[in-house]
């Protein structure tokens, strides 16, 4: 059995093609999409994943939660490993705990082994570096191989939207598909053109001709990285002048507790110490005592999730207010969205050269782009929307199956590989 499979930093989806239409499994709860999460108890036993990951998490249980984890393909943390009670996990193993109990869902839902796969891949793992990108493909299809895929096959994820798209699509169009997802921005341009009578394309390449794709390595968690670095850190005491040299704190701290990847780290004595003697340099400044508790009581997946919450609300709403209770008492940031706005300005400014760099290599200015497909969870922002209005004012916006257009594609795309030919 062939499926696709969407493999994402935040949110992750299976896919396959059932008389001809591609649908996602409901693996978890009636979901189609689970939260590219997992956790591990200090008591042992199978590891949790997805909405169940991380509902033991908020509710106190003790373990480790691991988000993100497609982040480290590409970096140093691939080789890394995280403690889980008296023993070390290998971050690359986790990884493969995620993917292979996503595989066994399926095919528990479908009561068949699944050894065939189109596994999503962003355009660029790695940002100027072929040799880096390709070992992080490599890397997965290593994991993948370790999992039971006997067959594995790889296409961007921009290329599995659009394909997703063309399937229902009637009419003829220059297209530049836009996915902004939680680790990677990813462009393709394609020239889409209806089957026979107007007919939607059926999903066949032969009806989408791909012109140029470009990415790089910006996505929704890099949105929340830079509003918890920028407006959240400074209320644990990034930038705070300490002692009589008044020499700011480590920003890698504060770094390290706005990335979802690298949150983990702190979970560690040395880390405790480190900010234990922070707060004696402070003489006890509350801001230091809040970053105490965040690193002594493993708060910092808890944090993150309430930026990234933050972001969200700010999308839609002037004003939010993350409230912190759980860290100090009565404690609550406000945040406005001229805070987002400030804190995505150098992001905004590296899309719209993503973009620029994809029309380049596909030999098109913008005014040749009438039509925007847009996926990942990031493109529903008004912000990034507005951006695109006033790039392509003449292209009409197309929301795509915002967390499952990567996904359904792909499944379209591993029947069209590995499904039964037809005559």
């Amino acid at each position: 059995m062939h499926c696709g499979l969407d493999f994402g930093t935040s949110n992750s989806t299976l896919g396959m093609v059932e008389d001809g239409m591609p649908h996602l499994l409901a693996l978890q709860g009636g979901r189609r999409a689970l939260p590219t999460a997992i956790f591990y108890a200090e008591t042992g036993g199978a590891p949790l994943i997805g909405h169940d990951a991380v509902r033991a998490y908020l509710d106190g249980e003790e373990g480790r939660l691991l988000r993100s984890i497609k982040s480290i393909l590409g970096t140093s943390l691939i080789d890394e490993s995280t403690r889980i009670g008296r023993g070390r996990l290998p971050l690359k193993q986790a990884i493969g705990d995620y993917i292979g109990r996503f595989k066994r869902l399926a095919e528990a839902e479908k009561d068949a082994e699944i050894t065939t796969v189109v596994h999503g891949r962003p355009v660029h793992f790695v940002d100027d570096d072929p040799v880096g990108d390709q070992a992080a493909e490599d890397s997965l299809r290593e994991i993948l191989r370790g999992l039971g895929f006997k067959h594995i096959e790889f296409q961007v994820e921009p290329l599995a939207a659009a394909r997703h798209f063309a399937h229902r699509f009637t009419r003829e169009a220059l297209a530049l598909v836009v996915d902004i997802g939680g680790g990677t921005s990813d462009f393709s341009t394609v020239h889409i053109r209806p089957g026979p009578g107007g007919r939607p394309g059926g999903g066949g390449f032969g009806h989408m001709e791909i012109l140029g794709n470009h990415g790089i390595r910006l996505g929704g968690t890099n949105f929340d990285q830079v509003l918890s670095f920028n407006e959240v850190m400074p209320h644990f005491g990034r930038g705070v002048p300490l002692g009589d040299k008044a020499m700011a704190p480590p920003n890698w701290i504060y770094a390290d507790l706005s990335s979802w990847p690298r949150i983990q780290s702190l979970y560690s004595q040395q880390a405790l110490n480190d900010v234990k003697a922070l707060v004696r340099r402070s003489g006890d400044d509350p801001r230091f005592e809040r970053l105490y508790a965040i690193v002594y009581e493993q708060l910092g997946h808890h944090l993150a999730g309430d930026v990234e919450a933050a972001k969200i609300a700010l999308s839609r709403d002037v004003a939010t207010a993350l409230d912190l209770g759980y860290i100090e008492r009565d404690f609550s940031l406000p945040l406005v969205v001229q805070d987002l706005e400030n804190a995505l300005v150098d992001s905004l400014e590296r899309l719209e050269g993503a973009m620029d760099a994809c029309l380049r290599g596909s030999g098109l200015g913008r005014e040749r782009i009438d039509l925007l497909v847009l996926t990942g969870g990031s493109t529903e922002m008004p912000l990034l929307q507005a951006q695109l209005r006033r790039l392509f004012p003449e292209a009409t916006l197309e929301p795509c199956d915002t967390f499952g257009a990567v996904g359904s594609g792909l499944a379209l795309e591993a029947e069209a590989l590995f499904g039964p030919k037809k005559e």
